[in-house]
């Protein structure tokens, strides 16, 4: 199964940075792992606030996080 390195500054007022390795079949169902595990906490734990820790993760001038298969 394929590996991958998760990386996520916190939005709170005291941001943290939270890094795992997590292992999924794609980058989706790797996300879907992260926000359950580690940032649920800062978004309504459903499918609305996993969107918009999605949208957090990929917005396109200043992403919150980052993904890479290694």
């Amino acid at each position: 199964m394929p590996r991958f390195a998760v990386a996520f500054v916190t939005p709170s007022q005291n941001s943290q940075l939270i890094h795992k390795i997590l292992e999924g079949e794609n980058k989706e169902s790797v996300l879907k792992t992260f926000f359950t595990e580690s940032v649920s906490d800062f978004y309504s734990n459903d499918e609305q606030g996993f969107h918009y820790f999605k949208d957090d993760f990929f917005d396109d001038t200043t992403p919150s996080g980052s993904i890479i298969e290694i």
